[in-house]
């Protein structure tokens, strides 16, 4: 049941309207990249060198493989990724970015420090660093054997 004292309301409902508010934020600021989702895996990329195989994607942002195959020919049909076989390992593929990414990993990375300054406007350093200890003990306390998998998929869209 839903109060007005928000200490009992489910903490779901926080964060998906805060999700929902951030991720309509940071559409804005993407406009005008030609990509509708996904944008954190190139940072995430970028930011390893182009040295990790779907395998090592879908553990981080803990998905199955399915649905990792189904981002990256995502990002290939929209020119940000390609495969590249390992020479260490022939099983292994690793994804790397087109010229096209990197060409707009400068922009990604200023809409989400864009959205994240504006997200967090107004709040004390003190504050900013306990909401993210907090954020890290939520992750702590909900890290469970027994997870299902659910998909979160933004969709850029004008509804």
């Amino acid at each position: 049941m839903l109060t007005t004292d928000k200490t009992n309301q489910p903490i779901i409902h926080h964060l998906m309207v805060i999700t929902k508010k951030y991720l309509s934020t940071f559409a804005d600021f993407t406009h005008h990249i030609p990509l509708e989702r996904y944008h954190y895996a190139l940072l995430y990329i970028y930011d390893h060198k182009e040295s990790l195989t779907q395998k090592d994607l879908a553990e981080y942002f803990h998905v199955d493989k399915s649905f990792m195959v189904t981002m990256i020919d995502y990002l290939s049909n929209n020119g940000f990724v390609y495969r590249e076989t390992s020479m260490e390992d022939r099983r292994k593929h690793l994804i790397k970015l087109t010229e096209k990414a990197h060409q707009y990993i400068p922009m990604i990375n200023q809409a989400i420090e864009k959205t994240n300054n504006l997200a967090l406007n107004g709040i004390s350093d003190a504050n900013k660093a306990l909401f993210f200890e907090v954020i890290q003990q939520l992750e702590i306390n909900l890290n469970i054997d027994n997870v299902h998998q659910i998909t979160v998929n933004y969709i850029k869209s004008k509804i």
